[in-house]
C-alpha cells in the first residue's frame, strides 16, 4: 500500500495516519521539532481517556427536577390521610423527581426523619430512617408510625415507578 495521505479515500487515510502514530513517523511536509518515541498501547489509551474525559466533563449537565406544580401538593395529601388516625406533626422536605431518581421525605414528630428512594434498579430503591436524639424504642406510637411510613412506601414506590420510571 502506497504511504501517502493524499489517497481521497477516508479508511486509507485513517490507516496512514494510525500507522504514522504508532512508528512516530512523520512526512517531510510536517513540521517536527523533537523525536517522538514510539506509543505504546498503554500510551494512546492513556490520551484517549483524557480526551473522552475532558468531553464529558463538558456535556455534563446537572438534571433537571421534572415535578410538576401539583405532585408535592398531592403527595403531602395522601400521606397525611394515611395518617388521619393518628395525632402526628409531619415537616416535608421537598419532592424531587429526575430520570432515574425519586427522592422525598420528611420528619415525624420530630423524632422520625424518613426519605422514600424510587430508582430503576430495586436494589438501590427503598425507604431510610434517622432516628432523631428525642426518639425511644419502646415507644409503642413509634412502632406504629414506622409500620405506616413502610407500608405507604409500597404505593409511593408503585405510582412514580409506573409514572415516570417505566
Amino acid at each position: 500500500m502506497n504511504d501517502n495521505i493524499n489517497n481521497k479515500t477516508s479508511p486509507n487515510q485513517m490507516r496512514v495516519l494510525m500507522k504514522r502514530m504508532r512508528d512516530g513517523k512523520f512526512d517531510v511536509t510536517e513540521s517536527q521539532d523533537k523525536a517522538k518515541k514510539d506509543l505504546s498501547m498503554r500510551d494512546m489509551l492513556k490520551i484517549t481517556r483524557k480526551i473522552n474525559e475532558a468531553v464529558e466533563g463538558e456535556d455534563e449537565q446537572p438534571q433537571k427536577n421534572k415535578k410538576s406544580v401539583y405532585d408535592q401538593s398531592r403527595e403531602e395529601e395522601k400521606f397525611n390521610n394515611y395518617f388521619n388516625d393518628m395525632n402526628v406533626d409531619i415537616k416535608f422536605i421537598d419532592l424531587d423527581v429526575f430520570d432515574n431518581l425519586i427522592f422525598w421525605g420528611g420528619t415525624i414528630d420530630g423524632v422520625i426523619q424518613f426519605v422514600y428512594k424510587v430508582t430503576p434498579d430495586e436494589k438501590t430503591s427503598g425507604i431510610e430512617f434517622n432516628y432523631l436524639p428525642d426518639f425511644t424504642v419502646d415507644n409503642p406510637d413509634n412502632d406504629k408510625i414506622i409500620k405506616k411510613i413502610e407500608s405507604y412506601y409500597d404505593s409511593f414506590y408503585k405510582y412514580w415507578r409506573n409514572n415516570i420510571l417505566s
